[in-house]
């Protein structure tokens, strides 16, 4: 198993048990963007010595980078909650700049490397296609969650308490050195940050966050299901730990971990307010995404739609497909009813 902090993990997925089985099994899969996924991080760790020559020149980029006034919009929430669709529909949108693929292959140059490639890999409108967060292409969207391991640690189980030493002004630094490059407001999808926005609200005063809520049930299948997909271990959660963690009950786990995120995106809005911390619904979204484009531009007057952003997709299909057994089901469905979720309050579309 890997070691947080392992150089190879900014390659890999989080909270993977056995990386070599899970890259045989992407390999096989139908989807495009899984055999990707895997051609990505084999390339990445080829290229890490070009990589590391390259970081001089990023640091120099850094140093010379002055603090962006244009809109960073991070999208949060629990994983497997629609983060990648909502964060691809805004990048769709508006005239925008994200973190791309390319930077999974250049972790320590992202900057560096793009503006090195930048009329060879544009930015551009993407598909919605995606496996477990993870999209097609070198332009395609990216989380970046390498970038962020910088300011929150490695560690991507745990909630940070702080960030890192020296985060703030690195991240400062970092999204002016983008905006120096692209001159573009920023779209970044972040789910970890769903347990700690105020921790870069205090430093990205420019920063709002829009925080995914899913149908409580469809959200504990997903994680129970991701657990066995991505994982391989029915005893480990996917993505963050939570405090009442039943690893020897993977039912009640999940159930937990959803009623923890709920919880902490409510702390998150008390502390930061709805207007740097909303939260949306995942199946409203899906309902009636132009009106939350709509709301967005509302709110933003430095956002610029896109060129051909009319013929943005006005609906997406929400799956209510049982991926588990009965016995499972049921007793997710009994279980979360007892914890009390579902209650949140979300941005109404």
């Amino acid at each position: 198993m890997r070691k947080a902090g392992s150089w190879w993990r900014k390659y890999l997925p989080g909270n993977v048990s056995n990386p070599f089985r899970l890259a045989t099994r992407l390999l096989t899969e139908r989807k495009p963007a899984a055999r990707s996924a895997v051609m990505m991080a084999a390339a990445g760790i080829l290229l890490a010595p070009i990589d590391w020559g390259l970081r001089p020149f990023e640091q120099r980029r850094y140093s010379r980078a002055s603090v962006s006034e244009r809109p960073i919009l991070i999208v949060v929430g629990p994983p497997r909650s629609g983060t990648t669709l909502v964060a691809q529909y805004l990048i769709n949108a508006f005239n925008v700049s994200y973190i791309n693929n390319l930077t999974s292959l250049f972790p320590g140059s992202p900057i560096t490397v793009n503006r090195v490639l930048k009329h060879v890999v544009p930015l551009r409108a993407g598909d919605y296609e995606a496996f477990y967060g993870k999209s097609r292409g070198l332009a395609g969207a990216n989380d970046g969650l390498y970038i962020w391991d910088r300011w929150l640690g490695s560690d991507r189980h745990q909630v940070p308490a702080r960030l890192e030493d020296g985060a703030s002004d690195n991240m400062l630094r970092f999204f002016g050195a983008m905006d120096g490059l692209y001159q573009l407001p920023v779209v970044n999808k972040v789910n970890r940050l769903n347990t700690c926005a105020h921790l870069v609200a205090e430093v990205l005063q420019n920063a709002r966050f829009i925080c995914l809520q899913r149908n409580p049930l469809h959200l504990a299948q997903s994680l129970y299901v991701a657990r066995r997909d991505i994982t391989g271990n029915m005893r480990s959660a996917y993505g963050v730990q939570h405090p009442n963690s039943e690893p020897e009950d993977p039912i009640e786990d999940v159930c937990q971990q959803v009623l923890f995120h709920e919880q902490n995106a409510r702390r998150q809005q008390d502390l930061l307010g709805e207007s740097r911390f909303s939260i949306l619904s995942y199946e409203d979204f899906c309902r009636n995404p132009r009106s939350f484009v709509k709301s967005i531009l509302e709110q933003h007057d430095a956002l610029r739609l896109r060129s051909g952003s009319g013929k943005l997709a006005t609906s997406f299909t929400v799956s209510d497909r049982i991926r588990v057994s009965n016995v499972v089901y049921e007793r997710m469905r009994d279980r979360l009813s007892e914890l009390g979720t579902g209650q949140i309050r979300c941005r109404r579309l």
